[in-house]
């Protein structure tokens, strides 16, 4: 279903963000005027959203609930991506909390491929920018969850490629790097382990002044000391 204009689109993705959650019309409005919202913003928004449910149910299926403190979209009656993806992702957590590493890098595999591009993509707006970037927070935290799994079942080398591309795109991102070292000491390429610290620790002095967090200054010693990462089974938080 393709749902046209400026303001329907927004209104959907909101509704669909609050995973099942009522959204107050002053949200709705934030979200389509920022901070500059006309004086008849709530009629306005009453309206939209009004409309938005006839173009729906137009298409056979309205979804949205209009309740005490706003709008809803029920999390059971539509396909939302954010939603497959955050269920997927604790279902492989807990799978992983089970000892189940081999069930938790599949069900990762699977949040991780509900992604065909960047987080809502061409919606514009605080309340929207906001959103994506908690949204590719969580697509990261996934990605190091997984890498972490396939690291604790021996498979250092399948992941090095990814963890290097990953580690160019987000250079400040120490826990990206913390694995990529990782993965490259177990699969004995410690002197790139170390020269990758190095280069991040140059990078931070010179554009930041600051050092490496202590994870990483830890696990750089332990490399030079020639020491197994991952020691506890546990994956340390930066």
């Amino acid at each position: 279903m393709e749902i046209r204009g400026l303001t329907y689109p927004k209104i959907l993705a909101l509704l669909l963000l609050g995973d099942g959650t009522a959204v107050s019309v002053e949200r709705i409005v934030e979200a389509l005027w920022d901070d500059s919202p006309p004086s008849t913003a709530r009629r306005q928004v009453r309206n939209r959203v009004a409309s938005l449910r006839r173009v729906l149910k137009g298409h056979g299926h309205d979804p949205i609930q209009t309740v005490a403190q706003g709008y809803r979209i029920p999390s059971d009656q539509v396909h939302c991506d954010c939603c497959a993806f955050t269920a997927l992702s604790q279902r492989a957590r807990a799978q992983a909390d089970a000892a189940d590493l081999e069930g938790a890098v599949r069900t990762m595999d699977d949040a991780l491929a509900v992604w065909t591009g960047p987080a809502l993509m061409g919606l514009t707006g605080k309340v929207f920018e906001a959103s994506s970037h908690r949204l590719e927070e969580s697509r990261y935290i996934a990605i190091e969850s997984r890498a972490s799994w396939q690291l604790r079942l021996g498979r250092s080398d399948v992941i090095i490629g990814e963890l290097s591309e990953l580690v160019a795109s987000k250079p400040y991102r120490q826990q990206l790097l913390y694995l990529y070292m990782s993965a490259l000491q177990l699969s004995g390429r410690a002197a790139e382990a170390l020269k990758a610290y190095e280069i991040h620790r140059l990078r931070l002095n010179e554009e930041l002044g600051i050092e490496p967090g202590q994870a990483l200054q830890r696990l750089y010693v332990s490399i030079l000391r020639d020491e197994q990462p991952f020691a506890d089974s546990r994956f340390p938080s930066l």
